[in-house]
């Protein structure tokens, strides 16, 4: 069946039909968006001037009282200084003076000697730091000053000193006190006006307004009394007028009004071609997803039944696609011999317990052959929202699988090979080792002879016997040794005692050291717990970090030549440790200190510290190493106390 052809116009005409009432409305939205901010621009501006006027005015107002209080400290200490001023007549110009400015909450009078001769209301005292700085300062510039700011009780406060002469009035401000009553009401129904230091502590404010939303601010240096402190002001948002509001909203809805005619107009135009080409192109696209996909997609209804399969997973069963559809389990793929598992993990899916990391399951080909899958399973939602089955993603990692397998038998190959190289190079030590038990023996043996002959010597044969059993048992530990660590097994995880381990390998090693004169101390934490793990491989993490200890220190004085293990709990972690005294790492070697096949070693494989880390890193632990102070390097490994895990 051919697609039905388009019966109004085609997609290139329709383009150029819309694209002039496209530009059209874009243009409107844009010229109305911008009418609307470059008002609501200008208003904001107006706002902001308005703003700065009020807060000069405000400003002004409050150094005008500076500037009245001064007058005032001025006639105080003039008449102090011709000597008219008396007790009662000091105290008539300081009420005259609190009058005017009843932020003024104290006053006090020092003569040409600098004695306190007139005082009244609050005061710092004459040995106040604040004060005494001010006073010597009015007196050098001969003009009046104001002190840093200070506290009385809770309120900050700053010192006015006016000198005369060599007489000096004072009077004592509260900055709380002067914009309570300096600031009118009608400036504080607009405005919220504060008063800070330099870190931005309110030292004064006043706001008549409870609670608001702050819009524009404006702040000032306050000069006098200076020192650091801000005078700021906010103005409260009032909003727009009410005819401003009606307007943005009338055009505001004008647009969308257009907006959505033009919408309906072009949605009823378009609608039969959108239905067309969707009709059209559903089918094609959906054929070419369901052909190009290398994943295998299968779904099923809450029940299990099978209602979509994919080429890529009916290709990966061997079942076609009508025989599918319709199953429920168990499928005609399921691994026969592993039915309870596949049933489990059926079971788990339809549960909505299925991980969502995915989980491997094998299937039967049609043909016979198994195939190893990776399973990833979420939940069928509909178009409106309801759960109708599951849906599954089916990965075929048969092959690998195969490289795994493949990657695993290459590591074992290559980790015998390098304990057969280390057995290889102490050979020639283990032998002298076991000669020495052998010559033990037969040295006991002969002097068994003797005694033997001579009847009356028993307990004495009985000692030499007994020391050719010793002899004997200690040729066989060290036989053993080394049976158990060449000897090619399938890796596998057992309760192992760390110490005892690294015990072994020191016994298993330390013949070569003592031939090359090195010594191997042992500083072990006995109270470690088990851990789950090969023995055999770790005997080899710890015999590959001891004997590239040794080679570090070859080149090393006698005295010198040591290696030093440790062992100990960290956390949920054990850690060992193999330190050297050798000349250390280069910088040029250590970033590939851990590839396989790099060494340093004339006759070396590089396979040491690369089965190394492999090994620890198969463990779930980690394998560093950092410089020794003093010389040399240290090797450290972590393991976990504890792991359910085994090696595949």
């Amino acid at each position: 069946m051919s697609p039905p052809r388009y019966s109004f116009f085609s997609p290139r005409q329709g383009h150029w039909l819309w694209f002039w009432p496209r530009i059209a409305l874009v243009l409107f939205i844009a010229a109305v968006s911008g009418l609307l901010w470059y008002s609501a621009r200008e208003e904001r501006e107006a706002q902001r001037i308005v703003l700065i006027n009020d807060v000069l005015w405000a400003e002004q107002n409050l150094q005008f009282q500076f500037d009245q209080t001064e007058e005032r400290l001025r006639g105080i200490a003039s008449a102090d200084q011709e000597r008219a001023l008396t007790e009662s007549d000091f105290r008539g110009r300081l009420n005259l003076l609190m009058s005017g400015n009843p932020s003024v909450i104290g006053a006090q009078v020092y003569g040409a000697d600098g004695h306190l001769r007139f005082a009244s209301g609050a005061s710092l005292g004459a040995d106040t730091a604040a004060l005494a700085a001010t006073i010597e300062l009015a007196h050098a510039t001969g003009r009046p000053t104001y002190s840093t700011l200070f506290w009385i009780g809770h309120e900050a406060c700053v010192v006015a000193t006016v000198p005369v002469g060599d007489e000096i009035a004072v009077a004592l401000i509260s900055l709380p006190r002067l914009v309570a009553q300096q600031v009118p009401w009608w400036f504080a129904t607009k405005y919220r006006l504060t008063l800070s230091d330099a870190d931005g502590v309110v030292l004064a404010s006043k706001s008549r307004v409870e609670a608001g939303t702050e819009g524009l601010s404006y702040q000032l240096a306050f000069d006098p009394p200076g020192h650091g402190l801000l005078l700021r002001v906010t103005a409260y948002d009032t909003g727009s007028s009410v005819m401003q509001k009606l307007l943005i909203v009338s055009v505001v809805a004008l647009a969308l009004a257009v907006l959505f005619s033009w919408w309906r107009l072009r949605r009823h135009i378009q609608g039969r071609l959108a239905a067309e080409a969707a009709l059209r192109e559903e089918h094609a696209f959906r054929k070419a997803m369901e052909d190009s996909l290398s994943v295998g997609m299968r779904a099923r209804d809450m029940e299990g039944r099978i209602v979509y399969v994919n080429p890529a997973f009916c290709k990966m069963v061997g079942y076609r696609q009508e025989e599918l559809i319709g199953m429920l389990p168990p499928y005609p793929y399921w691994d026969p011999d592993a039915l309870e598992r596949h049933k489990h993990q059926n079971a788990a899916v339809l549960s909505g317990l299925a991980p969502l990391t995915g989980f491997e399951s094998r299937i039967r080909h049609r043909d016979g052959h198994y195939v190893d899958t990776m399973i990833y399973t979420t939940p069928l939602i509909d178009a409106h929202g309801r759960q109708r089955g599951w849906m599954s993603s089916v990965l075929d990692i048969t092959e690998r699988k195969r490289s795994e397998h493949f990657t695993r038998q290459q590591e074992e190959k290559l980790q015998q090979t390098a304990r057969l190289t280390s057995m290889g190079e102490m050979a020639s030590t283990l032998a002298h080792e076991l000669n020495q038990p052998l010559m033990a023996m037969s040295s006991y043996a002969s002097a068994a002879k003797q005694l033997a002959n001579n009847g009356e010597q028993r307990e004495l044969l009985v000692g030499t016997l007994d020391k050719i059993a010793d002899q004997a048992h200690r040729a066989a530990q060290i036989v053993r040794r080394i049976r158990e660590f060449v000897r090619r097994r399938t890796p596998h995880h057992e309760p192992c005692d760390l110490n005892a381990l690294i015990d072994d390998a020191v016994g298993l090693i330390e013949a070569d050291a003592r031939a090359r004169g090195m010594r191997i101390t042992s500083e072990l934490d006995r109270s470690l717990p088990a851990i789950q793990a090969d023995p055999i491989l770790l005997e080899q993490v710890l015999i590959n970090l001891i004997r590239n200890g040794m080679d570090a220190c070859a080149n090393q004085p006698a005295a010198r030549r040591s290696i030093e293990i440790r062992s100990r709990r960290d956390g949920d972690m054990v850690q060992v440790s193999v330190a050297d005294t050798g000349q250390g790492i280069g910088d040029d070697v250590v970033e590939h200190l851990f590839e396989a096949f790099y060494t340093t070693k004339s006759l070396g494989m590089g396979l040491g510290l690369s089965i190394c880390r492999s090994v620890v890193e198969n463990h779930h632990g980690r394998l560093w190493f950092e410089p020794r102070d003093g010389g040399g390097t240290i090797f450290h490994f972590t393991l976990p106390v504890t792991t359910s895990e085994t090696t595949p």
